[in-house]
């Protein structure tokens, strides 16, 4: 009997920190309680992604595929203005027309340039002629001394015919220049032996204000190479 009277009084203090009941409940409360707010972590941090269907993804990609020949179409319509305004004598504005005078002008230009000798002349010369009989587009080469101001009394005398050089080429070896100039707007014959008598001042190295006596105005763009 005592025997079993101390082991009663030891089974006490185990109950008093042990509580079955209580224990259970506490820990579903903190099971509920955390997947809660792992609830609200996920659906705040994370979306689920619906997959798209076939119908939507073909939709898509026709939109970018509209979208990119858009810009290739516009990107296109660009160089052709570009074209139409630099093309000297373009008649009708359609794509057809333009592409077909920018190949014809092309392998004008081309056949000019090949027909042009790459050196400067140690003579003093000056040739003038209208390209594949065309009277408002002229060649011009010439070969003199090298000097400064040149190029001015160049632009002085394109004056006289109020012409507009297309293109030029210019070249300085050895203290001599010379020079291929395309030159629009000539006017037949007539301009072209006024713009031969212009020049020919310039050549044999006249004063650039006696050349300019002999303009009576008009302008020049020259683009040196």
């Amino acid at each position: 009997m005592v025997l079993l009277h101390h082991l009663e009084q030891g089974m006490r203090p185990i109950s008093r920190c042990y509580n079955p009941t209580a224990y259970s409940t506490t820990m579903g409360r903190s099971f509920f309680a955390g997947a809660a707010t792992s609830s609200k972590l996920f659906s705040r941090g994370f979306s689920v992604t619906k997959p798209k269907s076939k119908t939507e993804s073909k939709e898509v990609a026709a939109k970018k595929h509209s979208d990119a020949e858009r810009r290739r179409r516009l990107r296109i319509n660009s160089q052709f203005a570009t074209l139409r305004t630099i093309l000297p004598n373009l008649v009708k504005q359609d794509k057809a027309s333009v592409l077909g005078e920018t190949v014809r002008y092309f392998n004008e230009l081309k056949k000019m340039v090949q027909d042009i000798p790459t050196t400067p002349s140690l003579e003093d010369n000056l040739r003038l002629d209208h390209c594949n009989n065309n009277r408002d587009l002229a060649r011009v080469v010439f070969s003199c001394s090298d000097r400064e101001g040149l190029m001015s009394e160049v632009a002085e005398s394109m004056k006289a015919v109020k012409a507009k050089a297309v293109r030029a080429e210019i070249m300085t070896v050895g203290g001599r220049t010379k020079c291929a100039l395309f030159v629009q707007g000539v006017n037949g014959n007539e301009g072209l032996v006024k713009l031969k008598k212009s020049l020919k001042l310039v050549v044999n190295g006249k004063s650039s204000s006696e050349a300019k006596n002999n303009n009576n105005g008009g302008s020049l763009l020259i683009q040196q190479q």
